[in-house]
């Protein structure tokens, strides 16, 4: 006899024991072992009663805690006509953070030998959508032959069953949408759903404390699995950031995650999703032989189409493989070390105005009355987009001269400052960085001797295209950076502007467009451009191409230069 939702319900409701619940929820639905206990049993009527007349639309669930926002059906549908077309038939489908159930309601319509449908859901609310969504949609069409699993777990500690880790003869299709949020932002949020140890690459030092521990979740769910399923057979499609992707090509190398066939099929996340960055399917074969080394990019509405490849070329990480072929001679190891500029994270006090009347004016356009010898010229990464820096009207007050230097000396030395800054000590004392953790008051990052080098050569960071920067003394003060930016620092005027410009010729800047990835939050960093062969790229530049980059920038230098000053700047570099 065919029942509908009500039937469904009042039966439900009459169950006594929780196997009597589960097989009813089975024999609608195919769903097994739903519920753990009698208190499970009353939370899902609880739920199914107050969502019972509620719309799909209305489902959709935008938790920004965990973050996860839902996938809609078209592009899950877009994802799996991919896979079908792919030639991909599994058996058993995994969705480790499987939310209110759209690839796992979807995925009966587009594989036909489906075993089992296996999801992973670690917030309760969700399990119950997702099972709702099922048995509604199941009391209305003829029973299949598989079985769904909906487990309430957390995927960081998740234990698959041994029948599916150890089943070579099924065909595994791990797919889904993780969230698309990093350690940071959890833990910020007071989140418990993190994993066991944030900084599971084992970052030191400066780097453990400023960013490169802190990653996208999805990234450690990806890397989990490919470790658990590395003997299976079948694939593993996951929609997430393009940074995601490349990090999980870096691992591919560092811990031989056994994929390949790995690709990249870039979509438009504000379409889908509201959000805006750069995003792709990442998809990938499992494999028991040698793992692949790069990523083939096309697009997910022509996903046959190669648009280029990246990862590993002979050991270096590049953007763009058979571009860096024709450059790869100018990677290296740069002879100088590129510094980042300060970081201070108090930029409306620090940081100030020169007016033209001489005065000093602070962001909440008050005049700032301190002394002039702690007051340095100032550029930000948005003034770093010529060959030679000119207007420079902003200033930082520098607290420190060197890393933990005792502030307190500036009561006694400088009492102006000091007033201004007890005055906005509150401001200080909202700095959450961690380099500012247990160090003297109003202290700063990255200073010390080469701060105060005359002169400089600077490239701002988050800028798509590198122009580097020859910046000179202002007033006789060497010339600050703030940390979106990297600098190298001199003592002899000659020596920096024949650096910048050698840096600034078309070959250095090919050369990093192949290593570098545009769409990255900060495309340039000291990673990438302590990568470039100084010597071999001096040796290769002339006089003459030096003075055409001065003549096409309208560029003099204050200083008689020749061509012979320019032949002992290539001595220095030959071995």
């Amino acid at each position: 006899m065919k029942m509908d939702f009500a039937d469904f319900l009042n039966n439900l409701k009459k169950t006594k024991t929780t196997r009597e619940a589960n097989s009813l929820i089975k024999s609608v639905s195919q769903i097994d072992n739903l519920l753990t206990s009698l208190k499970d049993k009353t939370e899902f009527i609880n739920y199914l009663v107050k969502t019972e007349t509620i719309t799909e639309l209305e489902l959709k669930s935008k938790t920004k805690e965990w973050g996860d926002i839902q996938t809609p059906n078209r592009l899950v549908e877009k994802v799996y006509q991919i896979l079908v077309d792919a030639n991909i038939d599994p058996d058993i489908i995994i969705e480790p953070t499987s939310g209110t159930g759209s690839f796992i309601l979807n995925a009966p319509r587009f594989f036909r030998n489906l075993k089992l449908i296996y999801g992973v859901e670690i917030q309760k609310q969700h399990i119950w959508c997702s099972a709702f969504k099922i048995i509604r949609k199941m009391l209305d069409q003829k029973k299949h032959s598989y079985t769904i699993r909906l487990i309430h777990d957390d995927i960081f500690k998740h234990e698959f069953d041994q029948d599916i880790l150890n089943s070579n003869q099924s065909t595994i299709l791990i797919v889904g949408n993780p969230p698309w949020i990093t350690i940071s932002e959890l833990s910020s949020l007071n989140s418990n759903n993190l994993p066991l140890k944030s900084n599971i690459k084992g970052f030191k030092g400066f780097d453990a404390l400023t960013g490169k521990s802190n990653f996208d979740i999805t990234e450690t769910i990806i890397i989990k699995l490919i470790k658990l399923f590395s003997n299976s057979k079948g694939k593993i499609a996951f929609l997430c950031k393009n940074t995601v992707v490349r990090n999980i090509l870096k691992e591919t190398n560092n811990s031989n995650l056994k994929i390949s066939n790995i690709r990249a099929l870039n979509f438009r996340a504000k379409e889908y999703f509201g959000k805006i960055c750069n995003a792709s399917l990442f998809v990938a074969d499992f494999t028991q032989n040698k793992n692949d080394t790069f990523c083939s990019i096309a697009d997910l509405e022509e996903p046959d189409k190669i648009i280029r490849k990246f990862g590993w070329f002979k050991d270096h990480f590049v953007s763009d493989i058979e571009k860096y072929k024709l450059y790869s001679q100018f990677e290296g190891q740069f002879p100088f070390n590129w510094r980042q500029g300060i970081k201070h994270d108090c930029a409306s006090i620090l940081e100030l105005q020169l007016a033209s009347d001489g005065k000093l004016i602070n962001k909440s356009n008050e005049v700032v009355d301190v002394e002039d010898e702690l007051v340095y010229p100032l550029l930000k990464g948005s003034s770093l987009r010529k060959l030679y820096a000119r207007d420079i009207s902003r200033r930082l007050i520098l607290t420190q001269t060197k890393l933990s230097e005792d502030t307190n000396k500036i009561k006694e030395m400088y009492p102006k400052t000091w007033q201004y800054l007890m005055k906005n000590k509150k401001a200080f004392s909202k700095r959450k960085s961690r380099v500012f953790q247990g160090k003297p008051a109003f202290s700063i990052f990255g200073v010390g001797d080469y701060v105060f080098s005359p002169y400089k050569v600077a490239l701002a960071g988050f800028y798509k295209k590198p122009i580097f920067t020859f910046v000179a003394p202002k007033n006789g003060k060497p010339v600050l950076f703030d940390d979106t930016c990297y600098y190298l620092s001199f003592q002899n005027y000659s020596e920096a502007l024949f650096t910048c410009t050698v840096l600034n010729t078309n070959t250095i800047i090919d050369f990093l467009k192949s290593i570098v990835f545009i769409d990255s939050k900060r495309p340039f960093t000291k990673e990438v451009l302590m990568r470039i062969n100084f010597a071999h790229l001096v040796k290769k530049t002339t006089f003459t191409l030096i003075e055409e980059i001065w003549n096409l920038n309208n560029f003099t230098p204050d200083n008689k230069i020749t061509e012979n000053d320019y032949k002992k700047f290539q001595m220095t570099f030959q071995k």
